[in-house]
């Protein structure tokens, strides 16, 4: 039990079926029907979510003799035990509630039950918005590290720019499966992450070239599935080979499916439509030309009206990186340990590509971000405006 500035009693407890509602109340108090997360607006996945031993739902009841019962607070940490990883997600406090330091107080109750004792998590993480520093503050007050952002990811007022910041457990770092093989265009990303973390020197390769330039062959059409429950049970059956055997995208279920006529090539997507968000999660195909399935699934998705496509790829394949580029898609973060294989953890890239005009004047992000953000800018112009005037 918690006291406030003005003696009235906050308790914090595990969400129950009973409190959805006053859930929901926040968060539309907060974001007003804007807030994209279906975990929240959808209550038959809040339901599940909280009787589910995979997340802990955290939330901050005031007591006060007027506000009794009010839910001041939420906090999410959803658990995948086999992958030992952990992410925060739905932080949200009250206005007239966030000088309380709720936020920080959840954010590590949760945290230390979670990386402590069996099936305890190597790694967690969080993204945090970029309309104000304070949630950068809060996991930087945590020990989280700095590892990138999502340039325009997603929309709640607008569109906003998302910061990747990472706890990690001594052990994690560890296990890392060293060194990563990366193109030298990862290389000021990847040197960023090291002032956060000791993770040691990579080993730049480049890729033999292609025996056919990518633009030369025409995009793959594709035919979409919108069918949630096939997709997600299409997707467990479904073996990743090729291109896709490496991919690794936690917490997201597809629940879109691109397939071309001829029904060789599949791509799984998870699409937000309020946001317009989407993530490529895996697929299946004999083709090696990642490049070309990417530019097919990015027209595809663009033509539906997509705004952000998220492409994540292993730090051990600079073929696949090279050939991400060559679609487009620009390294915005690097997530070290992040996926658990055998008794290592494999790095990742964060790979992204935004369709919206690139407007960062109302970003805020303390220092640590800042060099994620000009990296990002600088190779967006290199590959999107420089390549433009060489080519004229």
């Amino acid at each position: 039990m918690l006291k406030t500035d003005d003696g009235q009693s906050i308790l914090l407890r595990g969400a129950r079926p009973e409190d959805m509602r006053r859930i929901q109340v926040l968060y539309a108090e907060v974001y007003g029907a804007s807030y994209p997360m279906s975990l929240i607006t959808d209550k038959q996945k809040m339901r599940r979510a909280i009787e589910s031993d995979r997340y802990y739902w955290l939330i901050a009841e005031s007591r006060g003799q007027d506000r009794r019962g009010r839910i001041v607070a939420s906090l999410i940490y959803e658990l995948d035990q086999a992958q030992r990883i952990s992410k925060a997600l739905g932080a949200v406090v009250s206005k007239e509630f966030r000088k309380q330091n709720l936020a920080q107080t959840m954010m590590a109750a949760v945290l230390k039950e979670i990386t402590r004792g069996p099936g305890a998590a190597d790694t967690v993480y969080a993204t945090t918005r970029t309309v104000t520093t304070a949630p950068q503050r809060l996991t930087d007050t945590l020990g989280f590290a700095h590892l990138g952002i999502f340039p325009n990811a997603h929309k709640v007022f607008e569109h906003e720019t998302h910061c990747l910041a990472a706890y990690f457990q001594p052990s994690a770092l560890r296990m890392r499966k060293t060194p990563p093989l990366l193109i030298k265009e990862i290389a000021p990303l990847y040197k960023l992450v090291c002032r956060e973390l000791a993770i040691g020197r990579a080993v730049y390769q480049e890729p033999p070239p292609a025996r056919k330039p990518y633009g030369e062959q025409p995009l793959l059409s594709f035919e979409s599935i919108p069918a949630p429950s096939f997709v997600k049970r299409r997707f467990k059956r479904v073996r990743a080979p090729g291109v896709f055997s490496t991919s690794f995208v936690p917490f997201h279920e597809p629940n879109l499916l691109l397939i071309t006529p001829d029904q060789k090539t599949e791509v799984f997507i998870h699409y937000g439509a309020m946001d317009r968000y989407s993530v490529i999660l895996g697929g299946r195909t004999k083709l090696k030309d990642f490049a070309l399935i990417l530019k097919s699934v990015t027209k595809a998705l663009n033509d539906m009206g997509v705004s952000y496509i998220e492409l994540i790829v292993d730090a051990y394949s600079p073929r696949l990186q090279r050939q991400a580029l060559e679609a487009r898609f620009l390294p915005s973060a690097y997530y070290p340990a992040f996926r658990k294989v055998g008794n290592r953890r494999w790095d990742y890239i964060i790979f992204s590509r935004s369709f919206e005009m690139l407007d960062f004047r109302n970003v805020r992000v303390i220092s640590a971000y800042r060099g994620f953000l000009k990296e990002y800018l600088r190779i967006w112009q290199a590959l999107f405006i420089d390549m433009a005037f060489k080519n004229a």
